[in-house]
């Protein structure tokens, strides 16, 4: 690929273009990006490329002849070849993603015209310019800044320019959708964790979270994209179905932060329980104290239970308790992995508005962490068998299935448990 660009000054647009990913391009000749001064073909003393227009108004507009001039020595230094002459202008049709895949797939040659002033002669647009390409609905000094953008746009497609075709065919626009969020180290910044599918090491499921983070973020930000684009596939349906379940949902955008819960926080406590458990809190026995404010009272006092904060809203809780504990011992069906100290979660839940937005599996994540400071060397979870969504978030959080823990309830009901546990590092 060829881009001749054709400006007043072509030593502020070479150097930005001859830099980076597209300058090693160009040194490795898989694209050759030239920069022509208008004013080396006047046809007088001054090197005049302006003058004042017919009919007045205010400031000048370059003249034909300079320009169709610097044309013709590009023209005939490239040669023959598929050639696209493209005037950079506020009146073009708005560039996108199509477009430069056009102009990449469809020629060998751009010749980009930059004006200045108060435009160009019309003379020269309708006797030279092919097409006219504006970068959006606002006016520039000139049309370098808008040639940069496309040049740079046209030539990171050009095969050999990116390491792989990937790099840019799963970026925003590309498909008709923008691109799915991207994190990298740490894995907590000010609170904020990376989701923990992206930590999972499941490329399908990251794949999927992928798609649907690109839809998600298209219908929020961009509507108009949104409305344009191909969503027939199955798995696009499948995701759009959840998407629309959870669109009343929270999503964080809010530092997330542990709080221990003292004393003060127990009606908040209590209340969050029971608006999780509706006619099962007071069947919550977590030290088998007759009511569930005893049981809670109990936690707190004993500096198990926390509260996560979503900003300063408590969004949900957990009890973290120190083991060993007698029940576990009989576990049945397998064996439990890790030897020495290990911490019991228990009773842990989010709020409603809050499923689905990930802070389930952060809230985990902070469990696990305290009981690593803690000193624990494992931290061990059991559920009853039939509870198949705290199933799905323990095996999101890799704990592993260790066997069957039966028992009797405080009110003689048949307890039917699972054990799941996870190493600490």
């Amino acid at each position: 690929m060829r881009i001749d660009i054709m400006t007043l000054f072509p030593e502020t647009t070479g150097a930005v273009l001859h830099e980076s990913i597209i300058g090693r391009a160009g040194k490795k000749g898989i694209v050759d990006i030239r920069c022509w001064q208008i004013r080396d073909y006047t046809e007088n003393r001054q090197m005049q490329v302006d003058d004042y227009p017919y009919g007045g108004g205010r400031g000048c507009v370059m003249m034909a002849q300079p320009l169709k001039s610097c044309l013709d020595a590009v023209i005939g230094d490239a040669g023959e070849c598929r050639r696209r002459v493209i005037y950079m202008s506020p009146q073009g049709r708005p560039y996108d993603q199509a477009t430069a895949r056009r102009l990449a797939e469809d020629y060998d040659q751009l010749v980009l015209v930059c004006g200045h002033y108060e435009g160009i002669d019309e003379r020269f647009i309708e006797e030279c310019v092919d097409e006219e390409i504006s970068l959006g609905d606002f006016v520039l000094t000139g049309g370098e800044i808008a040639a940069m953008a496309v040049a740079d746009s046209v030539c990171r497609m050009i095969p050999g320019v990116l390491s792989e075709e990937i790099c840019f065919t799963e970026e925003s626009h590309w498909d008709g959708l923008l691109e799915y969020p991207q994190y990298t180290r740490p894995e907590e910044w000010q609170g904020r964790r990376v989701p923990e599918v992206l930590l999972s090491g499941d490329h399908a499921k990251v794949d999927r979270w992928r798609r649907r983070m690109s839809l998600e973020r298209t219908m929020q930000k961009r509507p108009d994209m949104f409305e344009k684009a191909d969503l027939s596939s199955r798995e696009d349906r499948k995701l759009l179905e959840e998407i629309e379940k959870n669109k009343n949902r929270v999503t964080l955008t809010e530092k997330t932060a542990l709080k221990m819960a003292s004393e003060e926080d127990l009606p908040v406590l209590t209340e969050m329980v029971r608006s999780l458990l509706p006619g099962e809190a007071d069947r919550l026995f977590v030290h088998e104290l007759p009511s569930l404010e005893e049981n809670l009272l109990w936690a707190v006092q004993c500096g198990e239970c926390w509260i996560i904060l979503h900003g300063e809203e408590p969004a949900g809780f957990f009890c973290l308790r120190e083991g060993p504990a007698e029940h576990l011992d009989e576990i049945r069906d397998g064996k439990w992995h890790y030897d020495g100290s290990y911490g019991i979660l228990d009773s842990f839940a989010v709020i409603p508005r809050y499923r689905g937005s990930g802070l389930s599996d952060r809230m985990i994540r902070e469990a696990e962490v305290l009981a690593g400071a803690q000193g624990k060397t494992a931290v061990r979870v059991e559920i009853h068998r039939r509870n198949e969504a705290a199933k799905k978030l323990l095996d999101r959080c890799s704990f592993r299935f260790r066997g069957n823990i039966p028992g009797i309830l405080p009110d003689g009901q048949e307890w039917r448990g699972q054990g799941f546990e996870k190493g600490i590092s």
